[in-house]
C-alpha cells in the first residue's frame, strides 16, 4: 500500500474509530519534519487564519502581541453576537514551550467546535456562550523543535541571565554527537551517583546507597562548560519561562523566572487580556500541571490565610465534579495528577484572576500494571517499553563515545531518550486524544453558570402600592462565581437592578443590589414595594452568567 492509500485509510478508520489510534501500530507515526508532525509557528498561524475566514459569524482573531522572537500571540474568538456579556470558557496552550500536544489541543479544540457549530448542541452553546482561545503561549520556545538543533527549550526569546553571573548566554547547548538533538551524556566516574537500570542499560537511574547500590556515573545534559562554572547548558539563548512568570508565588531569582513578575510580553498580554474580560467564567489549560485526574485536596489552614495558598472549600466542590467528568471522557487515557508549580499559570488563574482553574498534560506514556511496575520508577524504561510495543522509531539515541574537553582522561558517551517524545505523543495520535478532550471541554461549557428571573409575583396592596416578588435563579452547575473570585476584584459580582420611570418610588428593598455568590442549581428570593403605576424593569446579572430583564406592569 503507498503512502497516499495509507494516509487516505488511515484518515478514514480515524473517523469511525476515533479511539482506536491510542494503541494501535501503524506506519503512519510521523517523524520530525514531514508534513504529518506537529505544526510550526507559521503553519499553526495558518490554520487559525482559515478558521477565520471560514466561519466569519462565529469568529474573530487578533495577534494580542509579537514576542522578542517577533511571533504572534494568537487569540481565537468562538462565539455569536454580544460576546463580552455572555459566559466565557477560556482554552489556552502552549503554556510550556516543549509541550506541543498542548497547543494543538487548544487549536484543534477551535477546529471541532467550529466545524460542528451547526449541530443543535455545539450551536445553542455557541448562541448563550463564547471561547477564548489561546492556542501558543511560547511561540519562541515552541520553535526549538523545528530548528536544526533540537532540545526542550522553555524559555522565550528575551536574553536573559539565567543563572545570574552577570553574562548573557555565554554557556549554550553543543551537540557533540552531531546529531540535530540534545540529550544526556554520562561520564564514566567513581565519583557518580548514577548507574545502568538493571533491566535495561540504555536507562541511567540513581545508585541507593542504603541498597548496597554504588554509583559509576556522572550524568549531565549533553553540552560543554563554556564558562567553566562546573554546569552544563545552564545559560543558552534561551530566555524567561512563561510558565514561571506569573504573581502566584512568583519564584524570585530563580532560573527562568524573569526579573520580576509578568515582565514578558506574553504574560502581559494573556494577563491584560483577561483581566479584562469579565465573562470568563473558568480557565483549561493544557500544562504540565493536572487537577483533573485527581481533584485538589481542601485545606483548611491553607484556605483560610489571610492571603490564603489552598483553594477554597466550595471550590474544591466544584473541582471534583469536573474532575468526574474528565475521568468519564478519558477513561484509562487520563494522566497522572500532578500540582501546580511556582509562578504558573494554572495557580494565577485561580489565585489571581479568580476564576475556576482547571488543568491536565492531555497525555502521559500508559502507565504499567502494578505487578509490573519498575522499582526504580523510570519513566524512561516506561516509556521505552511502550515505544517498543507500537513500534515507534528514532525515540532513542544509542549511546557514543565521544572526545570531550573538559573530561579529557574519562569515557565520555551520549545518548539517551530523544527530546520532546516523552511529552508529546506521536502526531497520528493526536486526533483521538482531542477528540475526548473536545468533548471534555463542551460538557463543562454546558454546565456555565446562568441566571434567569422566574416566579414573578405582583401583589396590590391599595393605595396604590403593589409588592413586586421574584427569585433570581442561576440554572448552572457552576456557581456564578467562584469561592476566591468573591474575594477578588476581578470578578464581577451579580448586580440586581430595578429600573423606575419618574412616577413611581421605591418603598423598601434596594434599587441596586450587588449580591453574593449563587450556587449552582440554587435560587435567591428579593422583593420590593413601589408605589405609583406603569411599567419598570428588573435587571439581574454578571458577565460571567450573562444576564436576565424582565418587564414588570404595575
Amino acid at each position: 500500500m503507498n503512502t497516499l492509500k495509507k494516509t487516505a485509510f488511515l484518515t478514514l478508520f480515524c473517523l469511525i474509530f476515533p479511539g482506536f489510534l491510542l494503541t494501535a501500530n501503524t506506519d503512519s507515526a510521523r517523524q520530525p519534519g514531514t508534513n504529518a508532525d506537529y505544526p510550526d509557528h507559521e503553519q499553526l498561524g495558518q490554520r487559525l487564519q482559515s478558521l477565520n475566514r471560514n466561519y466569519p459569524g462565529l469568529t474573530n482573531l487578533q495577534s494580542l502581541a509579537k514576542t522578542e522572537g517577533n511571533k504572534d500571540i494568537w487569540l481565537l474568538t468562538i462565539g455569536r453576537g454580544d460576546i463580552a456579556s455572555k459566559p466565557a470558557i477560556a482554552v489556552v496552550g502552549g503554556v510550556m514551550g516543549d509541550h506541543l500536544l498542548g497547543s494543538e489541543l487548544a487549536l484543534q479544540f477551535a477546529e471541532r467546535v467550529l466545524a460542528s457549530s451547526s449541530e443543535e448542541k455545539v450551536k445553542n452553546l455557541l448562541d448563550s456562550m463564547s471561547f477564548y482561545v489561546f492556542p501558543d503561549m511560547s511561540p519562541d520556545a515552541r520553535q526549538q523543535y523545528f530548528r536544526p538543533l533540537r532540545y526542550e527549550r522553555l524559555g522565550n526569546a528575551n536574553p536573559t541571565d539565567l543563572d545570574r553571573d552577570g553574562r548573557v548566554g555565554e554557556d549554550g547547548y553543543d551537540d557533540l554527537n552531531n546529531d540535530g538533538m540534545i540529550t544526556m551524556m554520562r561520564i564514566k566516574d567513581p565519583t557518580g551517583n548514577w548507574m545502568k537500570h538493571p533491566e535495561d542499560d540504555r536507562i541511567m537511574v540513581k545508585a541507593r546507597p542504603e541498597k548496597g547500590e554504588k554509583g559509576e556515573y556522572l550524568l549531565f545534559s549533553e553540552g560543554i562548560d563554556n564558562d567553566k562554572d562546573g554546569q552544563f547548558n545552564e545559560d543558552g539563548e534561551e530566555g524567561v519561562f512563561f510558565n514561571r512568570n506569573f504573581s502566584f508565588k512568583y519564584p524570585v531569582f530563580e532560573r527562568g523566572a524573569g526579573e520580576h513578575a509578568v515582565s514578558e510580553t506574553e504574560t502581559r498580554a494573556i494577563a491584560d487580556f483577561l483581566f479584562d474580560a469579565k465573562n470568563v467564567f473558568a480557565v483549561i489549560s493544557f500544562s504540565e500541571a493536572n487537577n483533573l485526574t485527581v481533584p485538589l485536596t481542601y485545606n483548611e489552614r491553607d484556605a483560610a490565610a489571610r492571603i490564603h495558598t489552598g483553594w477554597k472549600e466550595n471550590d474544591i466542590a466544584i473541582n471534583k465534579k469536573i474532575s468526574h467528568l474528565y475521568n468519564k471522557h478519558l477513561g484509562e487515557h487520563a494522566p497522572a495528577a500532578a500540582p501546580g508549580s511556582d509562578g504558573d499559570f494554572f495557580q494565577w488563574a485561580y489565585f489571581h484572576y479568580g476564576r475556576y482553574s482547571f488543568s491536565t498534560q492531555g497525555w502521559q506514556v500508559p502507565r504499567p500494571d502494578k505487578n509490573d511496575e519498575d522499582e526504580y520508577a523510570s519513566e524512561e524504561l516506561a516509556f521505552l517499553r511502550w515505544a517498543e510495543e507500537n513500534q515507534l522509531e528514532n525515540v532513542f539515541v544509542p549511546w557514543t563515545a565521544v572526545e570531550h574537553p573538559d573530561f579529557p582522561d574519562k569515557l565520555v558517551e551520549v545518548g539517551g531518550v530523544a527530546p520532546f517524545v516523552m511529552k508529546n505523543p506521536p502526531y497520528y495520535m493526536v486526533d483521538s486524544i482531542a477528540e475526548m478532550h473536545t468533548a471534555f471541554i463542551l460538557d463543562v461549557a454546558s454546565l456555565r453558570p446562568q441566571i434567569d428571573i422566574m416566579n414573578l409575583k405582583i401583589e396590590n396592596l391599595g393605595r396604590n402600592l403593589n409588592r413586586v416578588t421574584l427569585d433570581v435563579i442561576n440554572p448552572g452547575s457552576f456557581p456564578t462565581a467562584s469561592q476566591t473570585g468573591e474575594q477578588l476584584r476581578w470578578m464581577q459580582k451579580t448586580v440586581l437592578r430595578v429600573n423606575l420611570d419618574g412616577g413611581q418610588a421605591l418603598v423598601s428593598g434596594k434599587p441596586v443590589e450587588v449580591m453574593g455568590a449563587i450556587g449552582g442549581r440554587s435560587s435567591e428570593s428579593r422583593s420590593w414595594l413601589i408605589r405609583g403605576s406603569g411599567s419598570l424593569t428588573i435587571r439581574a446579572g454578571s458577565e460571567a452568567s450573562g444576564f436576565k430583564e424582565v418587564k414588570v406592569d404595575l
